[in-house]
């Protein structure tokens, strides 16, 4: 009824107004109201597509090109040589590529194998360092006895004999490394003379002693810690690390000649800077060559004779000067061993390692910060065990579960258990 009375209003007008009307409604129905454009940022923000969520590569919607047909028209087409118009060009949505993954974190390498050294012929020891401290411990330190080759190589009859050594590892699940010393107690022999092979037949002896009490498969710390200037072995000068390389290499060979053996081979010379002769021979003419060493070794301990970290050198320590002493006087030899162990394609290996209470004060007693330093060192390098001296000698206390360690004792439980 509204569109009639609108209708009857109209046609009530006068006819030129009426038509002007309807002429003006054409207009604005063909053209479009008379208004300006948007703001082209209003423009780009309503083609706006929103952001992908949760994280997710933005992703834009693909776009839809809408051609209208030509219009007809009745001009001949062109001759048959006109290249024909290039079609509109088409917008392709190309999927961006993935953004590129975050860098991995930064991983500790494998753990090293845990071990210790908790007494001769002591697999009760193992055990109980194992529950005192957490470790999943799987290597084990022992010593052959010195004495005369016969009692070294276990040809002795009687109370001298190895079984006392190798029958308590004997089934007990542990990997043995065992220390071996390169002469009797004769005092006449020299490394000279090993390296004319003088000693071979020994080895040999001890290898089929090994193989025979099940030890086949043990790790040899041949001549261990000849740097230094305790053991009858030790490496002067230049002579020495010549003589010395030879005769390793000879009881290598003489050791490998026995049937059923599987040994390996600790080499403990990368460090002559940190031993009793700096600077008269280098590691590597004391290095007998890669053909007869399986691990390259170093044993540390917590004692320190730096005198500018605060230090009272009375087996006592802050955390500051122990780690001031670590970084001045531990580390840079761990660095060298590293160094050369990584230059020949080996891993590193400590056959022993503690903490120290020294009858001359110049230990660190306890020092939770060597043990934690320690740890990081071994995580971020290609260490293959590390065997924990837990043991009291004359002069000196090692042993982490003897009570004097307790911050200690708790680090190395938090660190390495």
């Amino acid at each position: 009824m509204r569109h009639l009375r609108r209708a009857h209003l109209f046609l009530g007008w006068p006819r030129e107004i009426f038509a002007g009307l309807v002429i003006a409604a054409v207009v604005v129905a063909v053209l479009g109201p008379l208004s300006p454009s948007p703001h082209p940022h209003v423009a780009a923000r309503a083609k706006a597509v929103p952001e992908a969520g949760g994280g997710g590569a933005f992703v834009p919607a693909p776009t839809t090109t809408t051609t209208a047909p030509p219009a007809t028209t009745t001009t001949a087409p062109p001759p048959p040589s006109t290249t024909p118009p290039a079609p509109p060009p088409t917008t392709t949505t190309t999927r961006p590529p993935p953004p590129p993954p975050p860098p991995p974190p930064v991983h500790h390498l494998p753990s090293a194998a845990a071990g210790v050294y908790s007494g001769s012929a002591n697999p009760a020891g193992a055990g109980g360092f194992a529950r005192a401290t957490g470790a999943h411990v799987t290597v084990v330190e022992d010593y052959l006895p010195g004495g005369t080759w016969a009692h070294i190589d276990g040809t002795d009859v009687g109370p001298n004999s190895l079984g006392w050594l190798f029958g308590p590892w004997h089934g007990a699940g542990y990997q043995l490394v065992l220390g071996v010393p390169m002469f009797d107690n004769s005092g006449t022999d020299t490394l000279a003379a090993g390296a004319t092979g003088a000693y071979n037949a020994n080895f040999v002896t001890l290898g089929q002693t090994l193989v025979a009490e099940g030890q086949g498969n043990a790790i040899l710390r041949l001549g261990q810690e000849f740097t230094g200037s305790w053991n009858p072995w030790k490496v002067t000068d230049a002579a020495d690390a010549a003589h010395y390389a030879t005769y390793y290499a000879d009881i290598v060979t003489a050791m490998r000649s026995v049937p059923g053996q599987a040994f390996k081979f600790i080499w403990e010379g990368a460090d002559p800077e940190g031993g009793s002769y700096a600077g008269a021979y280098t590691a590597d003419q004391s290095y007998p060559g890669n053909q007869y060493v399986d691990y390259i070794g170093t044993d540390t301990y917590d004692q320190s004779w730096a005198g500018n970290c605060g230090l009272a050198f009375n087996n006592s320590t802050s955390a500051t000067s122990s780690l001031c002493s670590f970084d001045a006087a531990t580390l840079p030899g761990l660095n060298r061993v590293a160094a050369f162990a990584a230059a020949h394609g080996k891993p590193v290996a400590f056959p022993e390692w503690g903490l120290a209470i020294r009858s001359d004060g110049h230990g660190m007693g306890d020092d939770p910060t060597f043990i934690t330093q320690m740890d990081n060192w071994i995580s971020f390098h290609d260490v293959a065990f590390d065997d924990y001296f837990n043991f009291d000698v004359s002069g000196q206390v090692d042993a982490i579960t003897d009570g004097q360690f307790p911050a200690s004792l708790a680090a190395y439980h938090a660190d390495f258990g």
